[in-house]
């Protein structure tokens, strides 16, 4: 079902295009290829949150629900399907909890009806798009789309986020990630570590290493700390751990006169993440600067990052915090972070560990020839995720 023209064609496919790493690689992706020449359909399958990222115009926009509303970047297409109902709730496993946990019958039905409809609609829209592949980003969504293109002409590529080992789905979710994983032509993750970890149940030469793609902004906007800053940008989520940097901030800040924390993003636990600063007597100390569409200028205002999630794939965030030659404290949680700093270009400390996650920020605060030491070397291990070097993966692989 490949096109026939000279100019290829690539159909990306994302849960949706509000806050997230995922859908500020795909964004950023979809807007290279386009620009570059490729055909490029991106389509979501959720209606809400609002699109938090722009597109290129000449990107065009596949929506499951036709009553989006059309005011996003890039002309919309929306592809109806009849008897087709909004669902506000997850992909794969939301649309049952009203029934109840004991209703088990009620809630397979519920399930196995909600997975039908979306991968029939998926399945249309992709045979009308006719790619020459598609690239689908998240757990739940790979496994629609993967079903979906099943006996169709099209190549394709999933995308996993995040550490296998460690992110959690409900179990229906992981029985059909490695029965259908295995159909994909080709199996991504961010993280060298994320690939081993799928080979448990993808052939490896189905497997491949993608790297998130580096769009490097100057960032026109000043921002001003009110004084030395450590920075995070993150969703405000429990796989953050958000919580455990405010009690190690609560440590570290009584011994470094003038720093403090600035955070950059929103979430679900912003309300509860900001009583706990209180409550840990920091309240006044820590900067809460909501979701912004380019964190450029609050990482070149800071002194040094600080990611302390419980897992992660290769999280941006650090990326381009390293992009802009910042030193970075980091959780040992997951490969992907690692992989980036590589001992190197920033200070490691244990998953969940306020005490050491505290004394490396002291000892960060302490020593600005240390901080530049470990910044210099994060720029320059940037360098392979710089967009064009990136990007010629990903066309590799697409084989666009």
């Amino acid at each position: 079902m490949a096109t026939t023209g000279a100019r290829k064609r690539v159909a990306i496919v994302i849960p949706h295009l509000g806050p997230g790493g995922a859908q500020r690689v795909a964004s950023v992706a979809a807007n290279a290829l386009s620009r570059e020449g490729v055909d490029v359909h991106l389509i979501t399958m959720l209606e809400t949150p609002p699109d938090a990222y722009s597109l290129d115009p000449q990107v065009r926009r596949h929506r499951r629900n036709p009553l989006v509303a059309a005011a996003q970047t890039g002309p919309a297409v929306s592809i109806a399907v009849v008897g087709s109902a909004p669902e506000k709730t997850s992909l794969l496993g939301g649309a049952i909890t009203r029934f109840g946990p004991a209703r088990s019958l009620l809630s397979a039905a519920a399930f196995s009806l909600a997975l039908v409809r979306r991968c029939i609609w998926l399945r249309g829209t992709i045979r009308k798009i006719q790619p020459d592949a598609v690239l689908s980003f998240l757990t739940q969504t790979n496994i629609m789309t993967v079903i979906a293109t099943r006996g169709l002409r099209v190549r394709t590529i999933l995308s996993e986020r995040n550490d296998p080992k460690l992110q959690m789905h409900r179990r229906r979710v992981i029985f059909l990630r490695k029965t259908v994983y295995p159909w994909a032509d080709v199996v991504t993750a961010n993280s060298h570590g994320a690939v081993e970890s799928l080979k448990e149940f993808v052939p490896a030469a189905r497997l491949a290493f993608l790297p998130n793609p580096l769009e490097r902004s100057e960032g026109g906007e000043v921002v001003a700390y009110a004084g030395p800053t450590f920075v995070t940008v993150t969703r405000l989520v429990e796989q953050k751990a958000v919580d455990v940097l405010l009690k190690a901030a609560a440590e570290a800040l009584p011994q470094l006169p003038g720093w403090r924390l600035a955070v950059v993003g929103d979430g679900p636990l912003r309300n509860q993440l900001q009583s706990l600063a209180r409550d840990f007597g920091i309240g006044d100390r820590v900067e809460w600067r909501g979701h912004v569409d380019d964190p450029t200028p609050y990482l070149k205002a800071a002194e040094a990052f600080v990611l302390t999630s419980r897992f992660e794939g290769s999280p941006n965030a650090l990326l381009e915090a390293m992009a802009q030659g910042l030193p970075s404290i980091v959780s040992d949680a997951s490969p992907g972070p690692l992989e980036l700093i590589g001992g190197e270009a920033g200070l490691v400390v244990p998953v969940e560990d306020a005490s050491r996650t505290a004394d490396a920020m002291v000892r960060l605060g302490r020593h600005a020839e240390l901080r530049a030491q470990l910044g210099t070397a994060a720029l320059e291990k940037t360098r392979m995720h710089q967009l064009d070097a990136a990007m010629a993966v990903w066309r590799q692989l697409l084989r666009l």
